[in-house]
């Protein structure tokens, strides 16, 4: 089985960010950037590359939130759920380090 392709959402400054390896795409709100990434995620599986969208935190913390082959696309409601159930503050919380 091949590797997968990971997709990251995350959150940086005003802005979500899709990530893959070099490339950045920035989109004004959450919602849209995780349609992007789940949408490149699903082409990327069709092309024969498995992917996997994650959403990340200032702590380098990451939640799945679709794979490819595994959740309905387009995105379905239990999508949307898992997304909105997120533990807010593994993605939410600001980058403290312990001292």
């Amino acid at each position: 089985m091949s590797e997968l392709i990971q997709f990251v959402v995350l959150q940086r400054s005003q802005k979500w960010v899709v990530k893959l390896r070099e490339m950045e795409c920035a989109f004004g709100d959450k919602r849209k950037a995780i349609h992007c990434a789940v949408e490149l995620a699903n082409e990327s599986g069709k092309n024969g590359k498995p992917a996997l969208v994650l959403a990340g935190s200032r702590r380098h913390e990451f939640a799945p939130i679709w794979t490819f082959g595994k959740d309905p696309y387009p995105l379905a409601r239990s999508v949307s759920r898992r997304v909105a159930n997120i533990d807010r503050s593994k993605i939410d919380r600001p980058n403290r380090r312990a001292e």
